[in-house]
């Protein structure tokens, strides 16, 4: 049996509709090593499973009350064989074949842990979603640094690499709703490790929350930021970003700006919530937040 360098771990629920193009893709990818696929579905009931069942892949499922994005990602991590482990989302499309080559490339550095790549919108994408895309994953390379809240570029699972030897020194932390990634990234960059964005490692990937989506994915980044205990000065740091979004916004049509107004509201108001979440009752928790199951767990 040949020795696997690349486990790709990759999450699934109802994600029928972009999954087997994902797994297309993967199958696709021109690159020396071998690699291997694990899928961990919590339940889906869609046609993900049958999708799956298409391509070579070790499949796992587990209750969708056993989920969570730092667990699942730990215990997929555990399963896999490889020296590389690449965290990739469900509903993010390789953009090209040299995807994996580009993602891994840089791991070979002893001095680089991990690496994420950029993740480019779909047409469909509002233009806000679009501007914050943008923003985060540039076409520009450079080393991740953790120096606050609005960084250009910051690490994510939805496409990322990480030595697994670093990984069982550094888990993802799994009291954590969300932002497991950003998390372990801090902690990496606390102990010293070097973590690389490559513009070349590019997957199609964003999302069209309406308001009361975005409230909800906010409040739980919010909850994210409190467990880690970072109170970031969302005000200030968040107010040149929020004109240069209108300005964004206005170029592609002035009529879109209320609601890119409303939008950032929301976002607002949900992540404030979010960090002063030890404030709420968990009952009314279930219902501000995308990730219900993570407060029902503990009611």
């Amino acid at each position: 049996m040949k020795k696997i360098k690349i486990s790709i771990v990759i999450l699934t629920k109802n994600n029928g509709k972009t999954i087997g193009k994902v797994l297309q893709q993967i199958n696709a990818q021109q690159v020396d090593d071998d690699f291997e696929i694990i899928v961990v579905d919590s339940g889906s009931n869609d046609d993900t499973l049958e999708k799956i069942s298409q391509y070579p892949v070790r499949l796992y499922k587990i209750p969708p009350a056993e989920f969570g994005h730092a667990r699942t990602r730990n215990m997929a991590s555990g399963y896999a064989r490889g020296d590389y482990l690449v965290y990739l989302s469900a509903d993010a499309i390789p953009a090209n074949e040299n995807w994996l080559e580009n993602l891994v490339n840089k791991l070979a550095d002893d001095q680089t842990a991990a690496t994420f790549g950029r993740q480019i919108p779909y047409q469909d994408t509002p233009p806000m979603e679009r501007f914050f895309i943008r923003n985060n994953y540039p076409a520009t390379i450079g080393n991740y640094s953790n120096t606050g809240f609005n960084i250009n570029s910051f690490f994510s699972n939805v496409n990322s690499a990480i030595k697994r030897s670093v990984w069982e020194k550094i888990k993802f932390n799994e009291e954590l709703i969300i932002s497991e990634d950003h998390d372990w990234a801090k902690r990496a960059d606390d102990l010293g490790y070097k973590i690389s964005y490559d513009p070349e490692a590019c997957v199609f990937h964003s999302h069209k929350y309406g308001l009361l989506q975005a409230f909800k994915r906010y409040f739980d980044s919010g909850v994210s930021f409190s467990q880690m205990g970072l109170r970031p000065d969302v005000i200030r740091n968040g107010l040149g970003y929020f004109i240069d979004e209108i300005r964004y916004v206005a170029k592609e049509s002035i009529i879109k700006i209320p609601y890119a107004i409303c939008y950032d509201f929301s976002k607002f108001i949900g992540f404030q919530l979010g960090v002063n979440q030890r404030c709420l009752p968990k009952f009314i928790k279930v219902h501000l937040s995308m990730h219900s199951y993570f407060w029902k767990q503990r009611l």
